[in-house]
């Protein structure tokens, strides 16, 4: 399933890019677990990534949250992670495996957290049987900033899913002489 899901994200799940971010290269190689030994090394390189100690507690935190029972409550608990900390895992954990995606677009809303990997995000909500409704949810109410022209197009193409005014309204946001309005507009008339 994991393995299934990285692969519709591009080779890359949002868990894959924070192991990278802590100086783990191939995080392909160490995830997902496939016995104890592989989990063992696993939480060998997550222990001896470049991380600080509360990074590290929510990247186990996330490997807990496969068990779908009380352990990351107490987890969270034991170690003292903050709430923004432990529903960003949440919203990351949702995002990467496809269970209740939706979910994790509520829960991203929340401005204490960060918005960091937003491509990677959108890419997940994409994914989804029904995206545009999830990713016009997330670009308004976590407001992140579109930068990429993949992540622009994607969400123009699900404003105008939902409402052809809404997108060509957004689209009459960029400046008349901007490449992105004209590519807009060609895929909009497309």
């Amino acid at each position: 399933e994991i393995e299934s899901r990285r692969a519709r994200m591009a080779d890359l799940l949002l868990f894959d890019v924070l192991l990278i971010r802590g100086g783990i290269r191939q995080p392909d190689m160490y995830y997902p677990p496939v016995d104890i030994f592989s989990l063992r090394r696993l939480l060998r390189a997550i222990d001896t990534s470049t991380y600080d100690i509360l990074k590290k507690d929510c990247l186990v935190y996330i490997l807990l949250k496969w068990y779908q029972d009380n352990r990351v409550a107490r987890f969270q608990e034991e170690k003292c992670i903050p709430p923004q900390f432990a529903a960003l895992a949440d919203a990351y954990w949702h995002l990467d495996t496809g269970h209740h995606v939706a979910k994790a677009v509520s829960i991203l809303a929340d401005a204490r957290l960060n918005r960091d990997y937003v491509s990677k995000i959108l890419q997940a909500l994409a994914l989804d049987d029904h995206p545009s409704p999830l990713v016009v949810k997330y670009v308004r109410t976590a407001k992140p900033l579109l930068t990429e022209p993949q992540d622009i197009d994607l969400y123009t193409l699900s404003l105008a899913d939902l409402s052809f005014l809404d997108a060509w309204q957004y689209q009459r946001t960029f400046p008349e002489s901007s490449p992105t309005r004209t590519r807009l507009l060609h895929k909009l008339l497309e």
